[in-house]
């Protein structure tokens, strides 16, 4: 009997596990792994938009939200370039830090830089909250909860993602006419790149990080190295995305060219290069790239950023791997 009572319990257990994840898959749709995209989706083509929630839940914007809050440096970026000042009531915490942001102190210091804590959110009374798909989970689903507009953004692993993200920020802000100015040289600068380098060798370049990290296909990085005429040697041999690698596989890679990051603590605090670290490490001696004098340091802020910052990161990648080739000049194309 006792056994009995036992097996009982533990498939109820089972049972209240299974509705219990059941349950929060629908309510709090970041939580499934099933689901790879968790983008807010947008109806309507003007005012009043239905923002509908990967959890399920909607909320309609009636007009132009005149408050805004953006907890990532992404939305940051893409707000500064399109949305008066005036409406924005926070910004992330990272957009002073000058070995992440591209603008810091672009924003006025009556700005607050937000907390992730909903507490810090809700004080500021907006109308509108910009979040990403690793925003904190239990801060979103609050947010959700409060019946205040949220827009998430969650896909950053190529241009066209960066594009989608800047119409979706857009979209929701009333500030089409500016984002498409964005998209128009974004798009602009893209194409020279692939014009200049189409008929040039393609060298086989390694992204690699002194903390160990490289990026396999599927990533913005991968289709940078792929736009600015060269060839990831870590596609295909590690998975896709940003992937920590042993220092014996990069090596074993033996790339033509190295493309490492260059952050702005190095510089400020004396710090040596990562391509001077590098370059004197014995394991590397024979590697092609180092033989030859090929590892680069570009700025961080331009390798890893996910908004229209990207494209200086393409540019820089482009001239290393084939330094003849012209330079985008908005005004005359090239120079």
């Amino acid at each position: 009997m006792n056994n009995r009572k036992l097996v009982i319990f533990i498939l109820l257990i089972i049972a209240l596990a299974v509705f219990t994840n059941t349950k929060q898959g629908q309510l709090f749709a970041l939580l499934n792994p099933a689901q790879t995209n968790f983008t807010t989706l947008v109806k309507g083509d003007h005012f009043p938009l239905t923002l509908h929630d990967p959890s399920g839940i909607q909320y309609t914007l009636a007009t132009p939200p005149q408050r805004l809050i953006s907890t990532t440096l992404a939305t940051d970026h893409i707000l500064s370039d399109i949305v008066p000042q005036q409406h924005l009531v926070g910004v992330s915490r990272y957009v002073d830090y000058p070995s992440l942001s591209n603008i810091v102190d672009f924003y006025d210091p009556s700005i607050v830089r937000a907390e992730t804590e909903i507490e810090s959110i809700l004080s500021r009374q907006p109308d509108l909250v910009f979040v990403a798909s690793y925003s904190n989970p239990e801060t979103v689903r609050y947010l959700l909860r409060t019946g205040i507009a949220v827009v998430r953004l969650s896909e950053f692993n190529s241009f066209n993602d960066i594009i989608n993200n800047i119409e979706l920020v857009a979209t929701v802000t009333d500030s089409q006419a500016q984002a498409n100015l964005i998209i128009k040289n974004l798009r602009a600068r893209l194409s020279f790149i692939k014009q200049q380098v189409n008929s040039q060798p393609k060298p086989r370049v390694l992204y690699y990080d002194l903390n160990g990290y490289s990026v396999g296909g599927n990533a913005l990085m991968n289709e940078a190295i792929n736009i600015s005429g060269g060839i990831n040697v870590a596609q295909g041999k590690i998975p896709d995305g940003e992937q920590k690698i042993s220092e014996e596989l990069a090596i074993s890679l033996q790339p033509d060219v190295i493309i490492m990051n260059q952050w702005v603590f190095n510089q400020s605090q004396g710090q040596a290069s990562p391509v001077d670290i590098l370059i004197n490490k014995k394991a590397w001696a024979n590697v092609p790239a180092v033989l030859n004098n090929k590892v680069y340091a570009v700025p961080g802020t331009w390798l890893r950023s996910v908004s229209q910052h990207r494209i200086k990161g393409v540019e820089a990648i482009a001239s290393i791997l084939h330094p003849n080739i012209s330079q985008y000049d908005e005004n005359n194309h090239a120079q």
